[in-house]
């Protein structure tokens, strides 16, 4: 309750206007105040006999200049506040509706249900970019081991962890609109010393080298007004390994995505801890979404982190894995649905798995084929674990984050 009245009064004090007014009505409510005190001050001792036959003198009205004065500025004290009053009226009557629509809103999404996403990259900006307008209740849970273009050079110039996919879930929880969003997505020309970087990375990165990345992400976060937290699954650096059916293996979250077919077994280089926010979080949680990303570098990467899978399946949230909707090779090339999900369950326990049902049209087959991606068909079975929708954008490789959350959204009821 406290905090909704903390957002009320810094909403009704955002303009000077507003504050103007305000300020007026006090200033009226002081005149009557102290015309009350000059007038009535000679009727002190009858107030304390109000019980007694005197009643009616203690109201009665004399012509004293000083009552005359006192009924003057009565007066006046009087119009400053109706007009004060008006003014403040007129102000939220006709000019500041979304004022109160972005309280109500606020003061709403606070009191929607705790929502757990894991994962990165763009997958998890699209999960969050819908689930942020249910509930600002919302933990990203967020892998650190990329290692791929911005991300890999700043963590090796910097010793930081990686920036990257940090800024894309704070982005995708931002209240800004998209043009200012967009600011901290620009590029700089590969061709400069800066070969590349987008700025939120180095805004990211700097705060990191002076804060630590925790109060780093709660200042960027607090740049970008978002609806909900940012946790990196932990705070210690490691790297991706993949084991291949050949036995080869292949280091890094990059190569992984651009050399792996084939996988066998995902692990760490070293031994890392478990962000204590994190599991925090987990345990709280009404409900817990893996997806969707790519398979073996941005969502089970999180899944690695030792105790972080006896926290999901101690928790007493629901638990969804959103499937992908077409392959991404070469790690999960010629994947079905069921050999995404046979990976997912062997960290946890999935109660429920969203399937996109929207086909591909023919030049869209045609040109995912180009590129080795295949449409992933729902699992062709009745129960009701498995829940299937119309799930695609306009881009058949991307959820619709709008239909996304909805459905998600049901769950939680």
């Amino acid at each position: 309750m406290t905090k909704i009245l903390e957002k009320a009064k810094k909403a009704i004090f955002l303009t000077n206007n507003l504050k103007l007014w305000i300020s007026i009505l006090i200033l009226g409510a002081i005149i009557i105040f102290f015309a009350l005190f000059l007038g009535l001050y000679p009727y002190l001792s009858r107030v304390m006999n109000f019980l007694s036959t005197r009643l009616s003198r203690v109201f009665s009205f004399d012509s004293s200049f000083h009552s005359i004065i006192a009924t003057l500025i009565l007066l006046i004290g009087l119009s400053i506040i109706i007009y004060a009053c008006y003014k403040i009226w007129k102000f939220f009557a006709n000019y500041n509706d979304s004022l109160f629509e972005n309280v109500y809103n606020e003061s709403k999404l606070s009191k929607g249900p705790k929502i757990v996403t894991l994962g990165g990259g763009t997958g998890q900006y699209t999960v969050l970019t819908g689930l942020k307008e249910h509930t600002s209740n919302i933990s990203a849970i967020v892998s650190t081991m990329d290692s791929g273009s911005s991300s890999q050079l700043l963590k090796t110039e910097f010793g930081v962890l990686p920036p990257g996919d940090l800024r894309n879930a704070i982005i995708a929880l931002s209240s800004l609109s998209e043009k200012q969003k967009k600011i901290f997505t620009l590029r700089f020309d590969k061709k400069s010393s800066l070969q590349g970087h987008p700025i939120g990375n180095l805004i990211l990165t700097r705060l990191d080298q002076d804060l630590g990345l925790k109060e780093a992400i709660k200042q960027f976060s607090d740049l970008l007004r978002t609806r909900g937290k940012i946790l990196p699954v932990t705070f210690d650096k490691c790297e991706l390994v993949a084991k291949l059916n050949n036995n080869k293996m292949i280091i890094g979250e990059a190569n992984i995505g651009e050399k792996a077919l084939g996988i066998k077994d995902l692990g760490l280089t070293n031994d890392v801890k478990l962000n204590p926010d994190t599991k925090e979080a987990i345990s709280d949680a009404d409900i817990i979404v893996l997806g969707p990303g790519d398979l073996f570098t941005s969502i089970l990467p999180n899944l690695l982190v030792p105790e972080i899978c006896n926290a999901i399946n101690k928790s007493k949230a629901k638990k969804v894995y959103v499937c992908n909707l077409v392959t991404h090779y070469p790690e999960t090339h010629a994947f079905k649905a069921e050999d995404h999900l046979a990976w997912i369950e062997k960290f946890v326990n999935i109660d429920y798995v969203l399937f996109n049902t929207k086909t591909l049209s023919k030049e869209q087959e045609r040109n995912l084929l180009k590129e080795n991606k295949f449409f992933i068909e729902p699992i062709d079975n009745n129960n009701k674990k498995y829940i299937k929708a119309e799930l695609m954008s306009s881009n058949p490789t991307r959820h619709d984050s709008k239909k996304l959350s909805e459905e998600l959204m049901k769950l939680t009821r």
